[in-house]
């Protein structure tokens, strides 16, 4: 499952943090960390929004279902003050990170996404927002909501962002126990 994670400055300047496996990374103690699901935080959380969680097929699995895409996150460490925890998709996203390691320190290979919709069972598409916040630091918004994303995309005061489209489909289910049937709703 996509962990998300609200990250306040100044304490290690994140803003929204994303892992599978190293939620140790972002304490609520001191780095002011809060757990939120992937579709607008905590509750009521947004209408379109019944799927709280995300998955990904896990590293090493993903010959089941050809053709997924690769998902890396990484942190982008080229101001201090406004470092930024991102996700690369696919080889040559992640090949464009890797070859910049000193800005873009390599955090953990999430798993596996689809590019199209249903196949291999994964529906739910993963939103992306390149922002800034009032702060002026750079944050990257990965959501499942498109009620999220209007929102907080038509609200400049919180966030001054881009809205990047769909980056890909994940799974509202695990993965491994639908891959290759048809698309489930």
């Amino acid at each position: 499952m996509i962990h998300r994670f609200d990250c306040d400055p100044p304490i290690n300047n994140i803003n929204h943090a994303y892992t599978i496996s190293q939620s140790s990374l972002y304490p609520p103690i001191p780095n002011n960390c809060v757990e939120e699901d992937l579709c607008g935080g905590g509750p009521p959380g947004y209408p379109d929004c019944p799927i709280k969680a995300g998955y990904l097929i896990k590293p090493g699995q993903q010959s089941i279902c050809p053709d997924l895409i690769q998902v890396v996150s990484f942190k982008d460490t080229s101001f201090p003050v406004n470092s930024d925890v991102l996700l690369a998709f696919g080889q040559a996203e992640i090949n464009s990170f890797r070859a910049n390691p000193a800005r873009y320190v390599e955090l953990e290979n999430m798993g596996y996404c689809s590019t199209t919709s249903c196949y291999c069972g994964a529906n739910v598409p993963l939103y992306f927002l390149d922002g800034i916040l009032p702060s002026g630091k750079q944050d990257h918004l990965y959501t499942t909501s498109l009620d999220e994303v209007m929102a907080v995309n038509n609200n400049p005061t919180i966030y001054f962002g881009t809205f990047m489209g769909i980056k890909c489909y994940i799974w509202n289910f695990n993965a491994m126990s639908y891959c290759g049937m048809s698309c489930i709703g």
